[in-house]
């Protein structure tokens, strides 16, 4: 493990790490094996990962387009590349790769949009929009919206997708959670249609890119080679 930095030797370090706890420090400075920080909200989880990623470029570990960096919110992306931004100037300009788990999935689909049936220029539909398609797939197979709300098939698919689950992939019981035993079907109609119309939704950006590289291992192997290190904020 790398050296700790004393808080006495504040003057001589870089601005990166002045501010940070021992624990903190200890993160940033640390780039040989797996790191978990584990602590409670406004802790400063983001600020230490935000001095890893100028740790790593600072001390040349790593080219800023050899790091993937995520986080849920644009929002959280936002401040991360300020913030790394002010650290290490130019250098965040080169960090193709920070950004949302979403917006990272969707630069990775418009390269291999071909390989789950997409064409690159393919759309992003929002919420309203998928709603508005599910209706019309649920009447059009003969069931009640009102019973079976659009809404409710909504958030299962979501749901199946979060956990990187197909239509195929469906048990039982997951199959039962919507029309008695009609889950599997208006799911792979759903994603059929989504297809034929060049779209996905914010679930498909996650799950599409999961498949291709549990299909592809050329392609997954890419981005193993591609990335040195791998910082998620969660």
């Amino acid at each position: 493990m790398n050296q700790i930095a004393h808080p006495s030797d504040a003057n001589r370090q870089p601005p990166y790490l002045r501010g940070l706890n021992d624990p903190q420090r200890e993160a940033v400075l640390t780039t040989d094996g797996p790191v978990l920080i584990i602590a409670g909200a406004g802790t400063g989880k983001t600020a230490a990962l935000t001095a890893r990623l100028a740790h790593l470029i600072f001390t040349k570990k790593a080219w800023p387009s050899e790091i993937l960096s995520v986080t849920f919110t644009n929002k959280a992306a936002r401040e991360m590349r300020e913030r790394v931004g002010r650290l290490v100037c130019d250098a965040v300009e080169g960090m193709p790769w920070l950004g949302t788990f979403h917006s990272i999935g969707a630069k990775m689909l418009r390269r291999h949009a071909e390989l789950v049936g997409l064409q690159s220029n393919y759309t992003i539909i929002d919420t309203d929009d998928q709603i508005r398609l599910l209706k019309t797939l649920i009447t059009d197979n003969g069931l009640d919206e009102k019973r079976w709300p659009a809404r409710q098939l909504a958030g299962l698919i979501d749901r199946w997708k979060n956990r990187g689950l197909n239509p195929a992939d469906l048990d039982a019981v997951e199959n039962e959670a919507y029309a008695n035993g009609r889950g599997q079907q208006m799911y792979a109609l759903y994603q059929a249609r989504l297809k034929a119309l060049n779209a996905c939704d914010f679930g498909d950006l996650l799950l599409h890119i999961l498949n291709v590289f549990r299909s592809h291992r050329e392609v997954l192997e890419q981005y193993q080679q591609r990335f040195k290190y791998i910082l998620v904020d969660e």
